[in-house]
């Protein structure tokens, strides 16, 4: 595994945690989580591209994409879960999809930026 695989690893998956708390937290204060997770998300996206060197305009192009796709995702991800009815997933939804719509858009960032 190269380097950048590896460094990408680690900032997806601490992402992906910081997303979930931040979930968590503005849920249980009862504020809205769209800025902060929005914030995240470009600050997940910019660091991974900055990793594989490409352009700023291209990075700003994904994390604005990824933003998009995160509230897309997590909203239909989130209705799903919720409908299953079981209360473990009904009561962790929001989480749940946070966690695994960033470990896709990451993931989906190393990608694109690989193939480059």
């Amino acid at each position: 595994m190269d380097s950048r695989l590896k460094t990408s690893s680690w900032i997806i998956h601490l992402f992906a945690i910081a997303h979930t708390i931040s979930v968590i937290l503005f849920d249980h204060i009862g504020y809205d989580d769209q800025i902060i997770l929005s914030l995240l998300t470009i600050s997940m996206i910019v660091w991974v591209t900055h990793l594989y060197r490409m352009p700023l305009e291209v990075s700003a192009a994904m994390a604005a994409l990824c933003c998009f796709a995160g509230f897309y995702l997590g909203t239909i991800g989130g209705s799903w879960l919720n409908s299953t009815g079981v209360p473990m997933l009904v009561n962790y939804a929001n989480a749940i999809t946070t966690f695994v719509v960033t470990e896709i858009m990451g993931w989906t960032t190393v990608v694109v930026a690989k193939k480059r």
